[in-house]
């Protein structure tokens, strides 16, 4: 398949230079002229292609007023088969812990500042005019657990099935769901926020997972305690720079999200025919269940 020429014919753009830079389970991205970035994705349907992504870009290109920048989409294909959005790529270092570690604690104070207002400034949008892109993220899950049941629930061990009934029967008595609806990026993690020289908040990308959603969704990962992320008190920090928010019902939402990952895992692997994932779900299970138990002792 050659990328450099269907990036050529879709998107009326001569391609001088191009290198792969990073790839998804269906999609890739690539640096095309040293300049800018391209991502592609072939899939069944518009609905798992690209615009919903662009059409959130464009959005908020023309709506958020900020200094932090996000991909302003100058080139778009988008059919049945293939979806192509090309931008000028962003300059910037990723954050990681590392590098939030190592900044000096009024450097890592003006961080978590940017951090909070963009998020403000973002979930304080009118969102009518994109409102059809509202994800309904119980009513998913609900959709998920019937799937599991019309599928490969019988299988499941007893110690599996009783991992999934104790998140069901969670998900059903939680308050969480209930409160401000508002556009998200939804995956608002360290990979996806870059750092200027002066390591201030210069860039955010990636909102393919965006859409209006419940407001807690974008402190999920701030919140995460991981290798790959900064830590709980970075994450409470930003809630309260960001404030008017009930701190704790969003580290409920993320314990909650958290929980439901290895379920999370199975689905996926039987939505796309991947038995890989449908194992390393299972697996997670067991890890966690016998991690509980220890505690318990």
């Amino acid at each position: 398949m050659d990328i450099k020429k269907i990036i050529e014919e879709k998107c009326n753009i001569v391609v001088d230079s191009i290198k792969l830079i990073g790839e998804g389970y269906d999609s890739k991205a690539y640096i095309v002229n040293n300049e800018y970035v391209f991502k592609i994705k072939f899939s069944a349907n518009k609905k798992k292609g690209y615009e919903k992504e662009k059409a959130i870009y464009d959005f908020l290109n023309k709506k958020l007023n900020t200094n932090i920048k996000i991909p302003n989409i100058e080139y778009s294909y988008i059919s049945e088969e293939l979806s192509i959005l090309g931008y000028k790529e962003i300059k910037g270092t990723f954050l990681t812990p590392e590098i939030y570690f190592a900044l000096s604690k009024e450097k890592q104070e003006l961080l978590k500042q940017d951090i909070a207002m963009f998020l403000r400034q973002m979930h304080d949008l009118d969102y009518s005019e994109i409102s059809s892109y509202t994800i309904d993220n119980k009513q998913n899950v609900l959709e998920e657990y019937q799937l599991l049941k019309e599928t490969i629930y019988d299988s499941l061990t007893d110690i599996e099935k009783q991992y999934v009934e104790e998140f069901m029967q969670r998900l059903n008595s939680t308050t969480i769901f209930d409160g401000k609806k508002c556009l998200c990026h939804n995956d608002f993690s360290c990979n996806h926020l870059l750092l200027d020289d002066e390591n201030r908040l210069c860039g955010v990308i990636d909102f393919g997972d965006s859409g209006i959603i419940d407001e807690y969704c974008d402190f999920i990962y701030l919140l995460e305690d991981s290798e790959e992320e900064i830590g709980v008190s970075f994450g409470e920090d930003i809630l309260r720079l960001y404030g008017n928010i009930d701190i704790s019902k969003a580290k409920e939402y993320q314990d909650v999200v958290e929980q439901y990952y290895p379920i999370e895992t199975i689905v996926y692997g039987i939505k796309n025919n991947r038995p890989d994932f449908i194992e390393k779900g299972r697996k997670e299970i067991y890890i966690r269940t016998r991690k509980d138990e220890k505690l318990r002792k």
